[in-house]
């Protein structure tokens, strides 16, 4: 396991540790998104150049949009670091069919090392999801959604299982 792979782990863990006992009284299966994504996230560590840049701060935009564009790339959420951030952040990310990373938004050395921890959703999830909130994004607008994901973990049809993982 990489440097930055076990320091994300844990810090998503100390997030979700730190919400469960803040939110002691809901009857939520998933008290977080962190918890959301320790149970149905995976690894992501390989990262390869994205074909296009898009706009700093927008990841869940810029990540949906591509899906129009590009549909051998697959979305995902979750929480990613890189070798400067002293946190997880919620983000946003593509990958390809070998699970390689496509980071239109973390562009550049201020990104170096970058390593994601994330779910992988089927595209018609995504836009399922997008028409029903009116909102770019799945984790971080589930509030949108009556907390409906936190509530009863994901739909079938919403996660995609790619080969070989």
């Amino acid at each position: 396991m990489n440097n930055n792979l076990e320091r994300l782990l844990e810090k998503i863990k100390e997030q979700a540790e730190l919400i469960d006992k803040i939110n002691q009284s809901s009857g939520f299966r998933y008290k977080s998104t962190q918890a959301l994504v320790l149970e149905y996230g995976q690894p992501f560590t390989i990262n390869i150049q994205s074909p296009f840049k898009g706009k700093p701060k927008s990841c869940f935009e810029n990540c949906f949009q591509a899906l129009l564009k590009y549909p051998n790339f697959h979305y995902c959420e979750g929480f990613a670091i890189d070798d400067e951030l002293p946190l997880a952040i919620s983000h946003a990310w593509l990958i390809n069919e070998k699970g390689k990373v496509i980071d239109p938004t973390w562009i550049g050395e201020q990104h170096k090392g970058s390593t994601y921890l994330g779910i992988v959703f089927d595209r018609e999830f995504v836009f399922e999801f997008a028409r029903k909130v009116k909102h770019y994004g799945i984790l971080d607008s589930d509030y949108m959604n009556d907390h409906r994901l936190q509530r009863e973990g994901f739909p079938p049809h919403a996660l995609l299982t790619l080969p070989n993982s």
